[in-house]
This record gives structure tokens, sequence and C-alpha cells, in this order.
């Protein structure tokens, strides 16, 4: 079975050299590098044989796609071909990560991206790290409620949002909050893509789970995320957006 994952077309042939370069951040799956040609930009890299770890250890269903289904850089590049980011011509960047396509690296194949950073131009601090800090404060609802409309508003499909997928980047008014990963759809059936009133449920559905995450971030923690996840149930799309269909 093949997943619909764009091709690889490299903005030039030049190989970003990256040894010894120190990545400022990290995932399971990625290695994040400043870009050393443009300092408003990130690199994202898989770990060294992480699609074949992930492909190993996938449940049965799954073994029956290509490895290139497991590889999160490509997935993320195919969810910017989304038809709500095309729509937006642009105006998204205020709350997405632009995306500028790939990269040959000395590490193999980058996905540049928008580096978000603070007043101090370092790498912006996620919203998990600032909920440790200061939980969810006058500021940090402010940075929610503009992101939740803009969501509602622009329809852009993203995965489950997650504090830690997020950063705050400073504005005149505050903060705003940007995804930089995380985007697109994780279902097989993407009906959300095609369809208005699918897309407005997934989205809402997606605005309700982060609020409803939010509160277990902030909340004492006494019971596992696994198991307060159990007890979210989503309400529907609101009466006045849904007729807006």
């Amino acid at each position: 079975m093949r997943l619909d994952l764009a091709v690889i077309q490299y903005e030039s042939d030049h190989v970003v050299d990256l040894a010894g370069a120190v990545p400022f951040a990290s995932g399971d799956n990625r290695l994040c590098f400043r870009h050393p040609g443009y300092a408003d930009r990130c690199i994202k890299v898989l770990r060294n044989g992480r699609t074949k770890q992930l492909h190993a250890a996938s449940p049965l269903y799954k073994k029956i796609m290509r490895e290139t289904y497991f590889d999160d850089n490509r997935r993320e590049y195919s969810a910017y071909q989304q038809p709500a980011v095309a729509r937006s011509e642009g105006t998204y960047a205020r709350h997405l990560a632009r995306c500028y396509g790939w990269t040959k690296t000395s590490l193999g194949d980058g996905l540049v991206t928008d580096l978000i950073t603070d007043a101090d131009n370092q790498p912006a601090q996620t919203f998990e790290t600032y909920l440790l800090q200061h939980g969810l404060d006058a500021m940090a609802q402010d940075a929610v409620a503009e992101f939740s409309c803009f969501l509602r508003s622009s329809l852009i499909l993203t995965k489950n949002l997650m504090p830690h997928n997020l950063v705050l980047a400073p504005n005149d008014l505050g903060h705003r909050l940007v995804l930089i990963d995380g985007l697109g759809l994780s279902t097989l059936l993407p009906l959300a893509k095609y369809s208005r009133y699918f897309a407005q449920r997934h989205v809402e559905k997606r605005v309700q789970w982060f609020n409803f995450r939010l509160e277990w971030e902030v909340g004492d923690r006494t019971v596992s995320w696994r198991d307060t996840e159990a007890n979210f149930r989503f309400v529907g799309v609101p009466s006045h957006a849904a007729g807006e269909r």
C-alpha cells in the first residue's frame, strides 16, 4: 500500500555540512539544527535508521506500508500541501512555521522551515515549558484563544495539539502561539482534506482536545494523561460555526 507522500525536490545540489553541529532541539525521530545559511530558518533531519526501526516495530496492518510512510519529514512536507494552507497564501505564517522545501545535508535529507525565535534571537520557548513555569495565566489564555480562532477560521488540519509542538513567539501585544510540528492528519481516510464539514469537525475536535490537555498540564497531574484522556468527550461543532458550512 502506498501513501501519497511528496517526491523530494531539492532547492539546489549544495550539501549543507552539519558535521559537528549541535541540534537546538531533538525528538524521538528527528533532530533540529539552525540553518547555517539562513539565520531565520532551521533544518530538520531524521535520526539515522529511525524509519527502519519504526517500520519494524509497527503493528501488522502498518507493515504493508513502505518505510517512507514512517518518515516524519516526508509526512510533514506532504501536510504543508493541504488545501487549507494553499488557500491561506502565506497568511498562516503568524501561527504556523513556513516550509521552504528540501535541502541536502551531510546527515541526509533535510526539511527547511522557519526558526521561531524569542526577543534574544534564541529558539522560542515551547508552550509546555512556559506552562510549567507560569501556568495558564492571562497571557497564555489569550494566546490559546487567538490560536484557536486561527484554526477555526483557516481550517488548517493538525494532529492532536501537544504543548511541546507549539512555541511562544513575541509580538507587540504579548505572545502568539506558533505550531512547529504536528501538522496534517494521522487518519488513513483524509476526508477532512476534501470536505468542509469534516474539516470543521476535525479542527473543532482538536481545539477541544487541546483545551482539555491544557487543564491536565496545569493541574496536579496525579492521574496519568493516558487515564485522563479516556474521559475526553468531543461535544461537536458549535451551531454558529456549523451554520457557516
